[in-house]
């Protein structure tokens, strides 16, 4: 081969390799006449920026891929061999481990759902029961106040069982007992008055507790939903 021709493709593998450098993998050693140890650096130099072109352009369609959620893209590894065909099986793998973390995220997030709509289900329940305990305490203090009036209805009684002398002893006896209940009566409603304000105490603290984690766990939700829409 004449030191033109030599200089010629000289010339052409600088051309091809700056323009390589630059970006361009598309540019290749066309009609390569050059024999001996000339013509097969011009072949492989070809066949380098093959396999290179195809595993930026493998990789970019994965991550395309993979940036929309869609991770069954995966690069293909025919015809790469050595560093090449190790970087893509890492990239595969890579793709692989983000489509199971992926699967893992949206797990995670429709059981944060659930979670929610079970503790918008307990703020509801814990509401209706502290309304009912406060339903209950009206009807005890009712109770109560029917008791003592009971009471004083029982002492009238007793006074005037003891102005009717001997013919009202048996009456007072009655009137005594009915007094007794009574005091037991207000007892209990007191007692029960005071389980029932421990309660609705306990309820209200509960409450807050619960729409506090509700109020938590929507706003992740929410925001996540914005993340993952925004990506």
């Amino acid at each position: 081969m004449s030191d033109e021709n030599q200089s010629r493709w000289i010339k052409e593998t600088t051309r091809v390799c700056r323009a390589a450098a630059r970006g361009d993998l598309e540019a290749r050693l066309v009609r390569i006449d050059a024999t001996g140890e000339l013509g097969e650096m011009l072949h492989a130099i070809n066949q380098l920026l093959d396999m290179t072109d195809a595993l930026v352009r493998e990789t970019r369609a994965t991550l395309e891929h993979a940036g929309h959620g869609k991770f069954f893209r995966r690069v293909r590894p025919e015809g790469m061999l050595g560093t090449f065909g190790a970087t893509a099986a890492a990239i595969n793998e890579a793709t692989q481990k983000m489509e199971k973390e992926a699967e893992e995220l949206a797990d995670a997030a429709n059981a944060r759902s659930k979670l929610l709509e079970q503790f918008r289900g307990t703020v509801s329940t814990v509401g209706e029961l502290s309304t009912a305990t406060r339903q209950i305490a009206g009807v005890s203090t009712v109770i109560k106040q029917i008791a003592d009036s009971t009471g004083l209805l029982a002492l009238n009684a007793t006074i005037e069982a003891v102005r009717a002398g001997d013919a009202g002893r048996g009456f007072a006896v009655v009137a005594s007992e009915v007094k007794r209940l009574s005091e037991q009566s207000v007892k209990a409603t007191e007692r029960i008055s005071e389980q029932l304000e421990a309660i609705a105490s306990a309820t209200d603290h509960t409450l807050k507790s619960i729409e506090h984690v509700q109020e938590t766990l929507s706003k992740e939700h929410t925001r996540r939903e914005v993340n993952s829409s925004s990506a």
